[in-house]
């Protein structure tokens, strides 16, 4: 359906209620005695780039070095998934559904988890632009894909560019790579989704903050 806005939504800690790196992280440090302290330290960094206080390209390198992802692990994570999305965001499906094709997912995270989780708990084909794993021949990650502008700092404001959407742009997340989108001039709103993270850097930056998708959806109708 055309609309006269795009939605530009983040994924880890606003579609579902954690970080997946740290959700994956927990599957591929099983039988680690250090894996609750890895654990910390993933958090942290993950923190650090969604306050803005080091980049994104700086926070994923320090995290995937913590990890031993083999392809099981991300399997696993997957279907483990099922039970974290918002339930805001599924109770307004139908919402989503119409506005599909002017709705952009758009993460840091990883495509090997995003897409198969939301097709599992939506039955739906979203617009995905996220991170790609580069696996060797054992099945072990060992980078992501460089040529994703995702894989670098300001990534999302280098993608929305790269989309050229004509239409009024709305960002939905909560982190600082999604205030970003808004902060260099690209989307006309920026609401913090602060019902599973509250960065207050984020919050100070919002038009309006979310505690739930049916405060996105009253945002959305009010304005449009």
């Amino acid at each position: 359906m055309n609309s006269k806005f795009s939605l530009i939504i983040d994924f880890d800690s606003t579609i579902i209620d954690l970080e997946t790196l740290e959700f994956l992280a927990s599957f591929s440090l099983q039988g680690n005695n250090q894996k609750h302290n890895i654990i910390q330290k993933i958090s942290h960094c993950t923190n650090l780039a969604m306050n803005g206080e080091i980049t994104f390209q700086e926070s994923l390198e320090i995290r995937l070095k913590l990890m031993k992802i083999h392809k099981k692990h991300i399997n696993e994570t997957v279907k483990a998934l099922n039970d974290k999305i918002d339930k805001s965001f599924l109770k307004n499906i139908d919402f989503f559904k119409k506005y599909i094709d002017s709705t952009y997912i758009v993460s840091g995270g990883f495509k090997s988890i995003i897409e198969p989780a939301l097709l599992f708990s939506t039955n739906l084909n979203w617009n995905i632009f996220s991170n790609e794993f580069k696996f060797n021949q054992e099945g072990y990650v060992i980078g992501v894909n460089q040529d994703n502008p995702l894989a670098f700092s300001k990534g999302k404001v280098e993608l929305i560019k790269d989309l050229d959407l004509k239409n009024d742009i709305i960002v939905i997340g909560d982190g600082y790579t999604d205030y970003e989108i808004k902060k260099h001039g690209l989307a006309k709103h920026f609401l913090a989704y602060t019902a599973h993270a509250k960065r207050t850097n984020v919050i100070n930056d919002a038009d309006k903050i979310c505690e739930d998708f049916n405060q996105v959806i009253e945002f959305i109708k009010n304005n449009y």
